[in-house]
């Protein structure tokens, strides 16, 4: 993989999330595991309630295999086909890794999106029948959920659902409070609607007793650093927090130049994983 065309990727991406504010799906696929020329089998999952969701499974580079399944839960904006060179990264470390789209994203079926919507409930259906049928396909390998801001929100949602099925969570620009990421957005001209009362969010969240990593950024004032440390004290010893230098999900590009990217990232997850025994 060239180091300039995932950075570039990554630039677009951030760029994306941006201006976005909110949801913003994207139907079409820029590129596929094909591009980077990783062996990957193209699934097809139906939800409890009946959408057929796509999701792309990356093979773990056999050397190394580590028996362990990342299923990434991705941002509010773009699909899958936005963290092909993440995934690939990933499975090169020796992770299987699962992307899928949600419903309304990439070529998962249609789903009315109100782009001011902060998520939406549904989302965690997909994620947990993308668990559902991942852990049925692979009995024998530890699981995983790597999640990015909306998707921390998705993540954290589903958990009650997933607890038991899943080994250890991972996000970065993590929501711990929707309504102070309501408010905050708010201040910067724009309106977002909350799918359900914040106090359900934060019932979830708290149920949260796994291994949990978090990536906080020095310069997010979104998901801040701080809000992360709250949440940690909540939950225990279970959740270790890491800050990087940088941008709202910028983690993937920490230390660039002498890690490469993901480079850093990968060794924090790696380094995580074996203090936990995962």
């Amino acid at each position: 993989m060239k180091k300039i065309a995932p950075f570039f990727v990554f630039l677009m991406l951030l760029s994306l999330i941006n201006q976005a504010f909110a949801i913003q799906p994207d139907r079409e696929y820029f590129m596929t595991p094909d591009s980077i020329s990783w062996n990957y089998e193209e699934l097809k999952i139906t939800t409890e309630d009946g959408y057929k969701l796509n999701s792309w499974i990356y093979e773990a580079r056999p050397e190394n295999d580590k028996g362990v399944v990342l299923v990434l839960a991705y941002p509010d904006a773009g699909n899958m086909s936005y963290f092909v060179y993440y995934a690939g990264i990933m499975a090169n470390a020796g992770y299987t890794v699962i992307t899928f789209d949600y419903r309304g994203f990439g070529k998962s079926d249609d789903f009315d999106i109100q782009s001011d919507y902060l998520y939406y409930t549904e989302f965690a259906k997909d994620l947990e029948a993308v668990v559902k049928a991942a852990s049925l396909k692979f009995r024998d390998k530890k699981f995983g959920i790597w999640s990015m801001s909306m998707g921390t929100t998705i993540a954290s949602r589903a958990y009650p659902v997933l607890k038991g099925k899943i080994d250890f969570m991972i996000g970065e620009g993590y929501v711990t409070d929707t309504l102070a990421i309501v408010d905050r957005y708010k201040e910067k001209g724009k309106l977002l609607v909350l799918p359900e009362e914040s106090a359900e969010y934060r019932k979830a969240i708290e149920s949260i007793d796994i291994p949990l990593l978090i990536f906080t950024a020095s310069k997010d004032i979104i998901t801040t650093h701080q809000d992360t440390l709250g949440l940690q004290k909540a939950l225990g010893n279970h959740c270790e927090v890491i800050q990087y230098s940088g941008e709202h999900l910028a983690g993937f590009s920490y230390l660039l130049e002498s890690k490469g990217f993901g480079g850093w990232y990968v060794e924090e997850i790696n380094g995580f994983l074996e203090k936990v025994k995962v």
